[in-house]
Formats: C-alpha cells, structure tokens, sequence
C-alpha cells in the first residue's frame, strides 16, 4: 500500500498498552498520565482482526510496543496469534526490565528480535531519566537473555539529552561493540523536556569522532536510521534523526496503532482514525480495509515538528 507521495507503507507499529513502569523525562509526566480504561484498550481479537486486514494491503513488519508492551497481560498469545498471520517480521521494543523471564517464550511465540532502551551507562543517571529505580545492571541482564534466546540483533536504543548523557555517547559505543549489540542514538522530541536538551545528529558525530574518522555506511531501502561506522575497528552505531535530518520523512514507511484502536499516520497528527469505534459498532472487513486506506492516503509529506506531541499516546 502506497501513500499519495508513493511511499510504500508496510510497517506497523502496534501498541498494547499505554502503562510503563517508568517515567521518561522526554516522554511522561513525572506523575504519570490518566491510563486508557480497560475497555476502552483494543482486545486480542480486535488487533488480530486489523492485523489480518492489514497483512494484504502489504503489512510485512509488526513492533509491538507500548508504554511498556511486557505489561500487557498474555503477551506472547498474543505474539503467537500475530505470527499465525504471516508477517515477515514481528519484533518488540521494551525497556528490558521485565525481559528475562519471557524471553525464550517471546523467541517461541515469534518475536523475531528485540529493541532495548538504555539512556545511560551510569545508574544515577539512568535513575534520574527514568525517574526509577532502574540500574545498569538489570538492563544488562535483559540484552543477555534476550541474545540467550535467539532475539537478534539485539539494538538499544538511547536518547541523547544535552548535559544529561550525551557525553556518554563514546562510551556507549565502545560498550556497544563489548556486549554485541547494536546501539542507536535518537534525537529527543519535543515532548517532556524542553528545547534546551536537544541534540542534532551533527553534534552525536562530533562527540564520536574521539574514536576515529566516522564513515557512513549504506543503508537498506526503507531503513530510517543512518548507520555509521569508526574506521579502521569493529566499532558502530546508528542515528535516528527524525528532527534534523532532511529526508527523515521521505524514509517513512510506517503507520502506527496506538492501544485504544487510533490508526496513527504521522507523529504530528494524534487524532487519527478511530478503528476500535469502527469495530465496535459492527464495520465489517472492507469497510475497515477503506477506512485505513484513506488514512493511508492522507499521510502528510512531513510532519510539523512534532511540538507538543504526547508521546505515550501513540506508542513512540
């Protein structure tokens, strides 16, 4: 499925729910947020339902996110009932934290591979973005068992905050390259923190270039993140720039489900259209299928900016 600008659409970003077991700076309010009513939250026969009508209309790649998707009760039958469809990929995006448990079952039901987030290599500052009790340590434990069980390649994600990590950033990479994993950095969005902590990508490389002469790699068609390599060593990590980068909307191919039934085609619009309303009052299937090809069609070439974005309404 294209969007009116020939983009082709085919992955889908599906959230489960709107709790999280922490609060972000750049994503939560320190007090957390009014939580989406039990019945109001897309049950499994309803996202399985719009994952098959989406799957001919050329959905090939799922994440399920969150909030934090590993709060989601019964998560891989849900996984299980997704991979059933016939998705080419289906991966997950958490915090790590309750990871280790259900690892190998999430690798059974069909998790592909795993996107971990990790803002710092130091527990107080760890602690103090995501204003928890989180160490270190416990985000490690989850990379390891999410490569335990097959859950590769493990990426983890970090976004760079000035005077807060982004110091941190050669150190991560370094660590990067240690634990076998695949690090990124992603520009902060205009959501929870102010302007003053943002980082561009042009700045990330900078503060990398203390290990080597960076070189750019070539991305696959789709892809986007930028990928970048130190010469010379096994060293790498990716950057996510939806802000400063140019062509960041011209690589976007992905709509977005948020928890309650909203079909999300661009961060800089959070309205959406309504499926769980769709559903509920008795639309069959085609009527469904036209109602997300006219979202489809009406995605914006770029977005605004983002300014004001709540970012645990749409799943990140």
């Amino acid at each position: 499925m294209n969007d009116s600008f020939g983009r082709q659409i085919d992955y889908l970003r599906l959230s489960v729910t709107d709790r999280c077991n922490l609060r972000c700076v750049y994503c939560m309010p320190e007090d957390g947020v009014q939580l989406i009513p039990h019945l109001e939250v897309l049950t499994f026969e309803e996202i399985v339902r719009l994952a098959r009508i989406m799957k001919p209309m050329g959905i090939r790649k799922v994440r399920v996110t969150g909030g934090e998707p590993l709060l989601r009760r019964g998560l891989p039958d849900l996984v299980r009932l997704l991979d059933g469809i016939g998705f080419e990929e289906i991966v997950l995006t958490t915090n790590g934290l309750m990871l280790p448990p259900v690892a190998g079952e999430l690798r059974e039901a069909g998790i592909t591979r795993v996107n971990i987030s990790l803002d710092s290599l130091q527990d107080e500052v760890l602690r103090a973005v995501t204003r928890s009790s989180a160490g270190v340590a416990a985000v490690e434990e989850a990379i390891r068992s999410a490569r335990q069980a097959g859950l590769e390649p493990v990426r983890v994600n970090c976004v760079v905050l000035r005077g807060i990590n982004d110091r941190e950033i050669p150190d991560f990479i370094v660590w990067s390259e240690a634990e076998g994993v695949q690090v990124r950095f992603i520009e902060q969005m205009p959501a929870g923190v102010g302007a003053s902590s943002f980082v561009p990508a042009s700045e990330m490389l900078a503060r990398a270039a203390v290990l080597g002469r960076v070189v750019e790699e070539q991305d696959g068609p789709g892809e986007i993140q930028r990928t970048f390599s130190i010469e010379g060593t096994g060293m790498g990590f990716g950057i996510i720039q939806p802000l400063s980068g140019l062509d960041f909307c011209a690589r976007c191919r992905r709509i977005r489900l948020s928890a309650r039934g909203i079909l999300l085609t661009c961060l800089s619009r959070e309205e959406g259209t309504d499926l769980r309303r769709l559903i509920r009052s008795g639309a069959g299937d085609e009527a469904l299928s036209r109602a997300i090809s006219e979202a489809v069609s009406e995605k914006p070439l770029r977005h605004d900016g983002c300014r004001g974005m709540k970012m645990w309404r749409t799943g990140g």
